[in-house]
């Protein structure tokens, strides 16, 4: 029973000995904060940034739509321009609306309120809200309104409360006269399939591709990214690590479609995992490690139909992959 007892109390210790230090914790939190600006990201903040300020003297200033896939970096690009922009305690210039999921007119009404701040944003008839909403963005300055998953007022529903929503959102840009960004997925195009009045209003695409390695061009920007995300690796030696290795580099990629967010988990997991070990840097065993327990990215980069969770298409289990990447 003792012997028990002891091996018990040897396998706790061990597992408390992965737990990472309070030093540890605060550079791992500080490392995944961090964001690296990589061209499409600078490229997108430029185009935001001039669609912005040029609508803001324009009699109509129109929309602006920008798509990716899941995981390309659509919503930190969002954040960085609200935070860019927006100051604490401050009305905000740029108002940023998630639109919720099964999307009808008047919960899309109501988010724009709570993102305005009414504390009454479900109250009222539509008419009614539609009213608040214009007092509320003349009164506090609102330059520039932002909708994040604009995907969701074309995937569920009828084509009737698509077409209604479509229709909603043209009438807004005319009422408001502000410069509007909708974000999304792909299916953001559908809603323009659904309304040409609303494509007419339409002055700019912006397109957040995934990472690629298939020129010169685009490989260097992918090594120059890592690069200088290596560069802020809370580790003692970043110069040995495997973020400055192609072929991890490659592996990461791969692995993950070139999406940006997924990727990042990748990185994030792995470092988690050096700091857990004790060692001095990232090595490939912790991105392979990393992959293994978060998972391959196994949905159809560029086929709207298919998202996260609904490819049932079984991945072989070496993936093809195994012979590429020997360097474990």
């Amino acid at each position: 029973m003792r012997e028990g007892k002891t091996v018990m109390g040897v396998k706790r210790m061990h597992e408390f000995e992965k737990l990472l230090t309070e030093e540890q914790a605060i550079k791992l939190a500080a490392f995944r904060d961090r964001r690296i600006a990589h061209d499409a990201f600078q490229d997108a903040l430029t185009k935001i940034a001039n669609f912005h300020q040029t609508g803001r003297h324009a009699a109509r200033p129109g929309i602006l739509t920008m798509v990716g896939e899941t995981g390309a970096g659509k919503t930190s690009i969002i954040e960085d321009y609200c935070n860019l922009h927006n100051e604490s305690g401050q009305f905000k210039k740029v108002l940023f609306v998630i639109v919720p999921e099964s999307c009808t007119v008047k919960n899309l009404a109501a988010s724009i309120l709570m993102a305005l701040g009414d504390l009454s944003s479900v109250k009222g008839t539509r008419q009614d809200m539609e009213l608040r909403i214009k007092d509320y963005v003349d009164r506090t300055g609102v330059e520039m309104l932002i909708f994040d998953e604009f995907q969701h007022l074309t995937n569920r529903g009828s084509a009737k409360r698509q077409y209604d929503a479509a229709d909603w959102l043209k009438t807004q840009v005319e009422i408001l006269r502000k410069p509007i960004v909708f974000a999304g997925l792909p299916e953001v195009h559908n809603i323009f399939a659904l309304n040409p009045q609303l494509e007419t209003r339409r002055n700019g695409k912006i397109g957040i591709m995934p990472f690629d390695l298939d020129t010169e061009e685009s490989r260097k920007s992918v090594f120059l990214f890592f690069h200088m995300l290596n560069k802020h690796l809370p580790l003692p030696r970043p110069e040995l690590s495997a973020l400055n290795d192609p072929n991890a580099i490659k592996y990461v990629v791969d692995e993950n479609k070139g999406l940006l967010g997924y990727m990042m988990k990748v990185v994030h997991h792995a470092t988690e995992k050096a700091l857990i070990d004790g060692d001095e840097t990232l090595r490939f065993r912790h991105l392979h490690d990393a992959v293994g327990e978060l998972g391959a990215v196994t949905f159809e980069v560029g086929q709207a139909t298919i998202r996260p969770g609904k490819n049932k298409i079984s991945k072989n289990k070496n993936g093809g992959k195994d012979g590429l990447y020997g360097i474990l």
